[in-house]
């Protein structure tokens, strides 16, 4: 059993090797969250354990349920135009259809990232209605909101509405590659910046644009520092000087290993960052026409084999850091006593075979806030 326990925030450095490992586990759920959580022996002599019903899963894997740190929904539909009832109503199938297959794959919660077409925002907020109305199944959805341009009064009243009505959790706001060239200055950012930063209630992430690979490190800290950032989304290849920003920042650089595959690009900048002491996180980046894939079993995969990161960095990246890129570390990517009973059984015998034995569904039993949702394994439920 992956329990993935640890201290409090993101896994950072050598950290991320900890996945919490219980040779002979047990998890007792009570009312959707983890009771207890720790050896079978000590688990099964507890006095409310004695009436729980019991399921085995012996020989398996069990472990937090993945945590997809950034699906992108800027191409569901065909055009920025507004979006009339039929296609609304595609793109709301479509996202659900996307989200079940993500609850088949192992992924009980994905923050789903709408990146807004430029002078287009009533677009976005279409289409966060829509996600809206879909909610919390069949997987938790965090949602944040990329403007697709610089601030303008209309975009600056859509956010007003957002964090209004709830739309959205986070702003995703793009470091651009022209903010890089006065040779490591910090070049005036765009006004959009300077709204989210007085944006009460919002977590603000960042985006690294591809080209901000060398001269950029003075730039990024110091945005760092003015927006403490939750997250960084960043392309595969960082220079040193990024990486070092982005380890001595609070924020977790997100990572995506299927987009680079589809594009054959391939870095390091991951490796990197673990190196000099920074937290991770995996995501999928989903795109339905540039980067279709959404299993995170499969981003773990490439994740070891294309970004030559170890087993253990992956399943933390894709779990506990996750969670924490999109501010939920305190309730989901663990198995630990209080939080949400998430928990994934892979039929693998050792963790490890989960980056060699790629592009099959391992996932066998899935309980998601404490109901048993899948059973592909046809388990059979005992009285203890």
């Amino acid at each position: 059993m992956l329990t993935l326990r640890g201290p409090t925030g993101a896994r950072r450095g050598t950290a991320l090797q900890d996945l919490g490992i219980v040779e002979d586990g047990s998890v007792l759920i009570r009312e959707g969250r983890i009771a207890h959580v720790g050896p079978t022996r000590r688990i099964e002599n507890l006095k409310e354990a004695r009436r729980a019903v019991e399921i085995p899963v012996s020989g398996m894997v069990v472990m937090p349920g993945f945590v997809d740190a950034g699906i992108r929904l800027s191409q569901q539909v065909d055009d920025a135009a507004p979006l009339k009832r039929g296609k609304l109503s595609c793109l709301y199938n479509e996202v659900l259809t996307l989200l079940r297959a993500c609850l088949q794959h192992g992924t009980l919660n994905a923050q789903a990232r709408v990146l807004g077409q430029p002078g287009n925002t009533n677009w976005a907020l279409q289409v966060l209605r829509q996600l809206a109305r879909i909610g919390d199944n069949p997987v938790g959805m965090i949602r944040s909101w990329r403007p697709g341009s610089p601030a303008t009064a209309e975009s600056v009243q859509s956010l007003s509405v957002i964090r209004r009505r709830k739309l959205a959790y986070a702003l995703e706001l793009s470091l651009a590659e022209e903010h890089a060239t006065r040779d490591g200055a910090m070049a005036e950012l765009p006004s959009t910046l300077a709204a989210a930063s007085s944006a009460s209630g919002f977590t603000v992430n960042l985006a690294l644009n591809a080209r901000c690979n060398g001269g950029a490190g003075e730039i990024l800290s110091q945005a760092c520092a003015r927006f403490r950032p939750g997250s960084i989304f960043c392309p595969p290849e960082l220079g040193v000087a990024e990486c070092a920003a982005i380890a001595k920042s609070s924020a977790v650089a997100v990572f995506s290993s299927t987009k680079e595959l589809m594009e054959e690009r391939y870095g390091t900048g991951a490796c990197r960052v673990v190196d000099q002491g920074g937290a991770i996180a995996l995501a999928s980046s989903y795109d339905a026409k540039e980067a279709p894939i959404f299993s995170m079993q499969m981003v773990v995969a490439l994740a070891v084999m294309r970004c030559k990161l170890t087993t253990e960095e992956a399943i933390s990246a894709a779990t506990i850091n996750a969670a924490h890129a999109v501010g939920r570390g305190h309730e989901i990517g663990s198995l630990e006593t209080g939080k949400r009973a998430d928990v994934v059984v892979l039929n693998l015998p050792d963790y490890r075979e989960l980056s060699r034995r790629f592009g099959l569904n391992h996932v066998g039993i899935v309980i998601r806030d404490g109901n048993l949702v899948i059973n592909r394994n046809r388990s059979k439920a005992s009285g203890v």
